[in-house]
């Protein structure tokens, strides 16, 4: 990969990622330092999630409109304005205020995909997708460290740190990030309808091709949300793990991610190509999963969190690079959005529903559920695949 607005890309989003890393873990005691409660910091959360669930797809129809240099500038600068809000917050609406801000920009890891499949042929375009979640990886690894120490400073440290390293990335955007979409494709998206509508997803998620890899792609983010939501108890009243256990954890999750999709995702998609690998995948990370479920010590986690940090690497960029190159040129930005849309549906939907079936059925049962659903995933996957492969 020695196009070097690939690793732009990859320093853009890895200091927007880390900006964001820096202050998500410290939301919580800002919001209950301001007076309020665990349910106002469900809802500031949640309020972030809904408007990026609007926002995503309407700026991939406008970067396929009008280019991704400026949906970029836009949303890279919208977190910056964001997290310098956060940081003059006395209170809680200014607080939501920023979150919405944020929200309603967040479209540069879809945009960043679109880019990304501008400027990659079809042969290496998931090798270019694992480097830009390569940087995703990364800069939540060390977000959060940043923010733990800046918290000595007060909450509103890691805020302006977190909207000044935005700042740099905005910079960076501006004076290092040429366009990459080819004008020819602007002139026929043009003609195309004004805004998105909501039958684009219809249409999507219709497809006989990109509508299956959607559909995954929801299930995976789903199955890891699940995980996301009640990791952190599960190992506190299973395994009797510290909070500071758990970074490491999440470190080494992380590291596994950028080292796979960095170094060793092209090698193995040289044995086995993309659409034969996403079946095994999925059912891996059912197996990951009741591995985890099983952990009865540090070491059976170990092994569960590795196989699931392994299987994981691989399935992000597969299904991106299996969604862009299923996509026409003059689309790019517009599915892009739209999957980035999807998956914030099972971000909301995922912790909610993890965390109640913990609470209620008990510790193994949201791995479990999520072993299920994973596996069946992979059982229809594998049926589509083998029909369309017949018919094509």
């Amino acid at each position: 990969m020695k196009d070097k607005r690939l690793w732009i890309i990859f320093l853009i989003i890895f200091i927007n990622m880390m900006g964001f890393g820096i202050i998500l873990p410290l939301l919580p005691y800002y919001v209950e330092s301001l007076g309020a409660g665990p349910v106002t910091i469900g809802l500031l959360m949640a309020a972030y999630s809904l408007f990026q669930l609007f926002s995503a797809p309407i700026l991939g129809e406008l970067s396929d409109k009008f280019g991704r240099r400026p949906i970029l500038l836009f949303s890279i600068g919208g977190t910056a304005v964001s997290f310098a809000l956060m940081g003059l917050a006395k209170s809680i609406p200014l607080l939501f205020f920023a979150r919405i801000i944020d929200g309603a920009s967040g479209g540069n890891i879809s945009t960043a995909q679109a880019y990304i499949a501008d400027i990659t042929t079809k042969e290496n375009r998931t090798q270019g997708m694992g480097v830009m979640m390569a940087g995703m990886s990364l800069g939540m690894i060390l977000g959060p460290a940043i923010g733990g120490l800046l918290s000595r400073f007060g909450y509103s440290a890691p805020a302006y740190a977190a909207g000044f390293v935005a700042l740099i990335a905005t910079v960076l955007t501006y004076f290092y990030l040429p366009e990459s979409l080819n004008q020819n494709i602007v002139r026929e998206v043009k003609k195309r309808r004004k805004f998105f509508s909501l039958g684009d997803f219809r249409d999507a998620l219709t497809h006989p091709d990109i509508g299956l890899y959607l559909t995954i792609s929801f299930v995976v983010m789903f199955a890891f949300s699940l995980l996301q939501g009640t990791f952190a108890l599960f190992t506190e009243h299973a395994l009797h793990l510290t909070v500071e256990s758990n970074g490491y954890i999440f470190a080494y999750l992380g590291f596994i991610g950028i080292t796979m999709q960095l170094f060793f995702l092209k090698r193995i998609l040289k044995i086995i190509p993309e659409n034969k690998i996403i079946v095994p995948t999925i059912l891996l990370l059912a197996v990951a999963m009741a591995l985890i479920a099983f952990s009865q010590n540090l070491f059976s986690l170990f092994v569960a969190i590795t196989v699931f940090a392994f299987t994981n690497s691989i399935s992000g960029p597969v299904l991106a690079g299996l969604i862009s190159k299923n996509t026409p040129d003059s689309e790019q930005g517009n599915i892009a959005g739209m999957n980035q849309s999807i998956g914030g549906v099972a971000r909301l939907i995922g912790p909610v529903l993890g965390t109640s079936v913990y609470g209620i059925v008990g510790m193994k049962a949201p791995y479990l559920l999520s072993v299920i659903i994973l596996t069946l995933t992979a059982i229809f996957s594998a049926g589509k695949l083998s029909a369309a492969k017949r018919n094509s």
